[in-house]
């Protein structure tokens, strides 16, 4: 694994991607010295990992509506005008 600073990466960014793309390198980017990034050839694994993180996003949101239309259902509910929610009436009335 090779460590290249921002400053050469950038003035050298061609030559760089070619070398990922053609030796497989690898690359640790800095900055000010500290490591903040790698650059590495792209692969079928990447494609899986960002289809597993949509999924998982999705899910994260079916979720969260889950739980918006539970509570809005029990406030619903609770509205205090001594009738029970319609679904709940017609689950007793069907």
């Amino acid at each position: 694994m090779r460590t290249i600073g921002v400053r050469q990466l950038k003035n050298e960014a061609t030559q760089i991607v070619r070398t990922v793309k053609e030796q497989h390198a690898l690359y640790v980017i800095t900055v000010n010295g500290q490591p903040v990034a790698t650059l590495r050839p792209y692969s079928d694994r990447d494609i899986a990992g960002m289809e597993r993180g949509q999924a998982v996003s999705e899910l994260q949101a079916i979720e969260r509506l889950a739980s918006a239309v539970g509570e809005a259902w029990l406030d619903a509910g609770s509205a205090g005008d001594g009738e029970e929610p319609a679904p709940a009436r017609a689950r007793r009335e069907g």
